[in-house]
């Protein structure tokens, strides 16, 4: 778990220049928090596969209830979009 945060310390302690790290990904999604990096003073932080690994899940989920034929479980999710809310989107 540390090494990637040391690896990122000493980027940033060699590097003269803004940081950005792609964090979320398969091999340091648990490795340091956005915390961490801000601590470090990472400038910025891109997430680029969480939100769609997120969506997949929450797909994959909603599928799962669908095939079961217990389509009421995919309104459950505390993740579930409200389509009121969808305006705010655009």
């Amino acid at each position: 778990m540390w090494k990637l945060l040391e690896e990122v310390k000493t980027i940033i302690r060699e590097v003269k220049g803004p940081i950005s790290i792609a964090a979320g990904l398969h091999y340091n999604i648990k490795n340091f928090t956005i915390n961490d990096l801000k601590k470090y003073g990472v400038a910025r932080v891109s997430l680029p596969t969480l939100l769609m690994f997120s969506s997949l899940g929450a797909i994959k989920k909603s599928l799962n209830y669908i095939n079961e034929d217990n389509i009421l479980k995919t309104t459950r999710f505390d993740y579930l979009y409200p389509v009121q809310d969808l305006n705010s989107l655009l």
